[in-house]
């Protein structure tokens, strides 16, 4: 014959197999919230590097346009310097031009004077 317990041990069974399971889950939802927080964490790493990117890109692209700046800027006192040295260039001549036409002047009149 079977033995009829009180139901104690089943009951003292059942105790632990909710007690189990409560810290199974427990211990799934710990488990889980340290993946979200290793997920958001490696999110926010992956964001920070794309905006130090993004800055770092900003810089170049100004430091690009400063440098075609001075680029164009050297370039402009470049050509004003050649439009200067042309402008002296072309009154040299002129003036070499008046020179010589007053020599040749003078040399007419002190001809003429002679004769």
């Amino acid at each position: 014959m079977a033995r009829r317990g009180s139901g104690l041990r089943t009951v003292i069974k059942i105790a632990k197999a909710i007690d189990k399971a409560g810290k199974q889950a427990a211990k799934e939802a710990e488990k889980r919230r340290r993946q979200e927080e290793r997920e958001f964490a490696r999110q926010q790493r992956e964001l920070e590097r794309e905006l130090r990117h993004e800055e770092r890109e900003y810089e170049k692209q100004l430091r690009q346009n400063e440098k075609a700046s001075k680029a164009r800027e050297k370039a402009a006192m470049a050509a004003q310097k050649e439009r200067f040295k042309t402008e002296i260039e072309n009154a040299k001549a002129d003036f070499d031009g008046r020179c010589l036409a007053r020599q040749q002047l003078r040399k007419k009149f002190v001809d003429s004077e002679i004769r």
